[in-house]
């Protein structure tokens, strides 16, 4: 469901180092000093790698507070503008890391009002971009959902829980053990999902990875017969033959076959890493659903735990 924190932290860094390296901001007026405008590049470019640095070593709250005090520090103008989104996604970024170490909700809302925010300023040829965003966008919303959910069987538990009604007692733990075994089959379906597109991937993957070698086979074999044909070339030459016809079909011959031996390593090389990648990327999904189907919260007699479960 999530994206690969990993993926995530790579390219927060990169938009920090991007934002560390953006040009000089511009001259706000053409009365205002230089110097104002160095002194307000060397705030904003320390205060964004201090947040880098609360945000590489898991201090996603202080990283949040340092981006914004950055944000802030910039001029809401036209000629910022470029700065400020890039502070603004970091910011977002920061807070869904955040919800995962401490989960209040107001950190999934804040970071889906900024990354929306973010998506509007996307220029529309930026197709690749603008549908990475809608997919961070998507996720967050679930998540969002899925929390609400969760937050409002929990109120409900401990508002009845706090009218001390014994006899209806029962009836709040069957209606949190509902809760809990519904938020268990969304986290399965989800997985369930994850786990097919890995398969998906996977086969995918392994068909052009076969293509691939084929094609390869198939350059091997461009190659030996382009040997093959220089050899008959220097035995003719030996044998003294002066025939032009000869040594014609020679060339024809041993250009046909490195065409082909050229041709098909580039289609081969490209199905091969092609069809790599996919196999990689389908092995990281389906650890990703076996991680996700491993604990699942469950209700037991008396009280709540974790159960291991899961399909291997």
């Amino acid at each position: 469901m999530a994206m690969a924190t990993h993926g995530r932290r790579w390219l927060s860094a990169g938009l920090a180092a991007a934002l560390a390296v953006l040009p000089a901001v511009p001259e706000v007026r053409a009365a205002a000093p230089a110097k104002a405008s160095d002194e307000l590049n060397a705030k904003i470019s320390a205060l964004a790698q201090e947040a880098q640095t609360r945000f590489e070593t898991a201090d996603y709250a202080g990283a949040i507070e340092l981006w914004t005090q950055a944000y802030a520090a910039l001029p809401n103008e036209p000629a910022y503008d470029k700065r400020r989104n890039v502070l603004a996604y970091q910011i977002a970024q920061a807070c869904v890391e955040a919800y995962e170490l401490d989960p209040q909700l107001v950190y999934l809302r804040k970071a889906e009002r900024l990354f929306d925010n973010y998506l509007q300023t996307i220029s529309a040829k930026d197709k690749n971009t603008t549908a990475k965003v809608q997919g961070t966008l998507g996720e967050l919303r679930e998540k969002i959902r899925v929390a609400e959910a969760r937050e409002a069987a929990d109120k409900q538990v401990a508002a009845e829980t706090a009218e001390g009604r014994g006899e209806d007692d029962g009836d709040a733990l069957l209606a949190a053990r509902k809760a809990s075994e519904a938020r268990e089959a969304e986290a399965r379906a989800n997985a369930e999902r994850e786990a097919r597109r890995a398969r998906r991937l996977t086969i995918a993957g392994g068909a052009l990875t076969g293509a691939g070698a084929i094609a390869l086979g198939v350059m091997a074999y461009g190659l030996a017969r382009g040997a093959r044909v220089d050899r008959d070339g220097e035995a003719a030459k030996a044998d003294g033959v002066t025939d032009p016809a000869v040594y014609s079909d020679l060339l024809d011959q041993g250009t046909a076959a490195n065409t082909l031996a050229i041709a098909t390593a580039v289609v081969g090389g490209v199905l091969v890493v092609t069809g790599i990648g996919l196999i990689g990327a389908g092995a990281a999904g389906q650890q990703r659903a076996r991680r996700d189907l491993g604990l699942a919260p469950t209700w037991l007699r008396g009280g709540a735990g974790l159960v291991l479960q899961g399909r291997f």
